[in-house]
């Protein structure tokens, strides 16, 4: 890359990179502000290099439609002051995005091998955090290293606190082993995702596992037969968002999830996921406003004596779409989820690329509508960093 301005971007992005996954571990709520320190040092080579003309010209016309409507929910909300406070860090969010994503496709050259590198040495640095607390919890050796280190810390242990991290190395993995295979790293581009199943099961993140499952099915058949897993990956996108409202109340799918007998995030899921579609029938077309889901009607009404109805979110990004911006925001992030599988999948790529952009895209999807708020800001950062990451995957650099 040319200029200073260019240099330091490339700089930047090599550096989230390598910390991305680490951070995830000491507190995943850091990957926010490592989003901010790079898209600020990003924005120079943005403007200076006008890279702004990288992006595909309905990806920002739809994310400005999308922050337009959820600004407009604030007409009919339930909690109007709801709105005017989640909706400037979601806008800020998707520009910081699109200024990443932008200056990503930039990188080229020594910069290109140095963020593929980084990237593969900052998961290796998490799967071996990882890794030894994976072997206290399948040794079942109580304490557990990371509950020794929380009570020295005097705070209170959450055996869940490190699923968020389990999440970015799923995600994030399929990146890290194409690029390392491009540039003939064939041990490591091996290895990556290999170690990252072998310790996920330790950990109680259901969504870090199925991140990885889909994520290895879509890289393997993208690399295989790219058509068929475009065709797959963008079919499972609108088929998704069109059946979502349907499926909680859906008597087969309630009676098997949310039997008692089932593990507790399974059960508590599906009573979530069956009053948030209650929600939606009531208001299916404009929603009930932006971020209403902490005042949803209901919400607050305990399930077991304990755990709410509808704690904070609903657990699932697509629901929450529908619940708080209706059938029009829901049809915006569909179209949005579709363009942007159907521009990352593109046969015409190189093995290696279509292998990372498959990859995690698909990992993410069964994250995205299983597990975490959509507005939250450091998972709305780590799709930002993934999806930038995953730009430099796609542009084929000459092995050296």
């Amino acid at each position: 890359m040319g200029g200073p301005a260019q240099a330091w971007a490339a700089r930047a992005l090599v550096a989230a990179a390598a910390l991305a996954a680490p951070v995830a571990i000491v507190s995943p709520l850091a990957i926010a502000p490592l989003f901010i320190v790079v898209v600020l040092a990003c924005l120079p080579c943005f403007v200076a290099a006008r890279a702004w003309r990288e992006l595909a010209a309905p990806l920002p016309a739809l994310l400005a439609a999308g922050i337009a409507w959820a600004g407009a929910s604030a007409a009919w909300a339930i909690d109007p002051a709801r709105v005017a406070t989640s909706l400037p860090p979601i806008a800020l969010s998707a520009c910081g995005g699109l200024v990443l994503v932008a200056v990503a496709r930039r990188i080229s050259g020594p910069a290109h091998a140095r963020l593929g590198a980084a990237l593969a040495a900052g998961i290796c640095l998490a799967l071996a955090v990882l890794c030894v607390e994976a072997m206290a919890r399948y040794l079942d050796m109580l304490p557990t290293p990371h509950a020794r280190i929380v009570a020295l810390l005097g705070r209170g242990f959450d055996p869940a606190i490190l699923n968020r991290a389990t999440t970015v190395v799923a995600i994030s993995c399929w990146i890290a082993a194409a690029l390392a295979w491009r540039r003939g790293r064939r041990a490591t581009a091996l290895l990556l995702p290999l170690w990252a199943i072998a310790i996920l099961p330790a950990f109680s993140s259901q969504a870090a596992i199925l991140a990885w499952l889909a994520g290895a099915a879509s890289a393997i058949g993208a690399a295989c037969a790219p058509r068929l897993s475009r065709a797959a990956i963008v079919a499972g996108i609108v088929g998704g968002f069109a059946l979502m409202p349907a499926i909680p109340n859906w008597a087969p799918f309630h009676d098997h999830f949310a039997d008692r007998t089932q593990t507790g995030s399974v059960w508590h899921r599906a009573e979530i996921w069956s009053l948030v579609a209650s929600r939606i029938a009531e208001k299916p077309v404009l929603g009930w406003g932006l971020d209403s889901s902490r005042a949803m009607p209901g919400g607050k009404d305990k399930v077991d004596g304990f755990n709410e109805r509808l704690p904070l979110h609903p657990h699932n990004g697509i629901l929450q779409l529908w619940l708080e911006l209706g059938a029009v925001g829901a049809a915006i992030g569909a179209a949005i989820a579709a363009l942007a599988a159907w521009r990352a999948t593109r046969p015409d790529q190189d093995r290696a690329a279509r292998f990372a952009m498959a990859g995690a895209l698909a990992a993410a999807l069964p994250v995205y509508a299983t597990a975490y708020g959509a507005w939250q800001g450091w998972w709305m950062a780590t799709l930002w960093l993934v999806a930038a990451f995953a730009q430099v995957a796609a542009r084929a650099e000459p092995p050296r």
